[in-house]
């Protein structure tokens, strides 16, 4: 057994991207399906140390659920070596998931759709063996506020908010060594979030336990992690404490603005763009469509606004919008890269 509960060496998995209508041709001719091949993780290394409350954050398509699925055995890499607990999941498969609990992103599947809650989970808890399977349930039940008449309610029957608690649930189950949890925080309702980034800090109840989180709020990983690793195109592109990523992404030293004009009856707004652009503090002024710019100005030159509603109205346009605009994950995460501010 090594220190660290999870590690991953350079990792690799490659998809084969056939779309629908190729796929029926190629069967249909009985050819083989050839497609384009698309790399959900390239070279992947990681370590996860026991008892640490881990975050993988990225954007959609980053590679976070192919790597979860790698490391519960799932789907096995096509290169490089990945273990749980001290043991391959490829070559130790099964002594792998005896040591795990697994909130999967599609977590309504495997469930009976016409048992109730409490029946699907009953079933999982045999399975898993535990000690006394209804007493589990109960307690399980019970963490995730999912009480009263709704446990006996048909699976298929339960809103979105209810089904994903009964994933959870079936997650903590075997009340295991190692948790991933895909995407908890998925249609619940805001105050379950909030208890549910309290569950993730009091690691469910078991204080050896580590959790292994992959989501792209970055407010749950802020909220509730030890350290953080930000993936990107498949590849680890930092890694580092919650306050060290929450500095690099207070580091970004201009501030998105979106400009929008009520008309451009000249044809000249993208002129006016290059003309914005050249204003002093004015990092970058992109066209969105014909009548919205988005512009990223200085944290520090914040009064080049004025210039820039100078500029615009002396044109002869008549503003509409102007306002502050919020990065989202995967902006955050291009602007850091464009800027050679992350090294794996």
């Amino acid at each position: 057994m090594t220190g660290n509960a999870i590690e991953l060496e350079a990792v690799s998995k490659l998809y084969e991207k056939v779309d629908f209508k190729k796929r029926v041709i190629n069967v249909l001719r009985l050819r083989g399906i050839a497609g384009e091949k698309v790399t959900a993780l390239d070279k992947v290394s990681l370590k996860v140390g026991r008892g640490e409350i881990f975050g993988l954050l990225g954007p959609n398509g980053a590679g976070k659920t192919t790597m979860i699925k790698i490391l519960t055995t799932i789907l096995a890499p096509d290169s490089g070596k990945a273990y749980v607990d001290g043991y391959n999941v490829v070559t130790d498969s099964l002594k792998v998931r005896a040591r795990i609990g697994v909130l999967y992103e599609e977590s309504d599947r495997g469930f009976g759709w016409r048992l109730s809650a409490w029946t699907n989970l009953l079933f999982y808890s045999r399975e898993y063996l535990v000690d006394d399977p209804k007493e589990r349930v109960e307690e399980v039940l019970r963490m995730v506020e999912l009480t009263g008449d709704d446990t006996y309610k048909w699976f298929q029957k339960l809103s979105k908010g209810m089904k994903q608690k009964v994933a959870l649930a079936r997650a903590l189950i075997p009340n295991s060594q190692v948790l991933f949890l895909d995407e908890p925080q998925r249609s619940l309702d805001i105050l379950f979030v909030l208890r549910l980034k309290e569950l993730i800090k009091g690691k469910f109840g078991k204080p050896s336990r580590t959790i292994f989180l992959s989501t792209h709020d970055m407010r749950l990983v802020e909220e509730t992690c030890d350290r953080v690793a930000i993936i990107d195109k498949g590849r680890i592109v930092k890694v580092g404490t919650v306050d060290e990523l929450k500095s690099l992404f207070r580091s970004l030293e201009s501030v998105p603005y979106t400009l929008e004009v009520a008309s451009d009856p000249a044809g000249s707004f993208d002129k006016l763009s290059q003309e914005i652009a050249s204003i002093e503090g004015v990092e970058e002024a992109k066209l969105m469509n014909p009548i919205r710019l988005e512009i990223h100005i200085r944290k520090d030159r914040l009064d080049a606004l004025n210039n820039i509603i100078g500029i615009v109205m002396d044109r002869g346009y008549t503003v509409t919008g102007l306002t502050q605009k919020e990065d989202s994950l995967e902006e955050s995460i291009a602007r850091i890269l464009r800027g050679g501010e992350l090294e794996s």
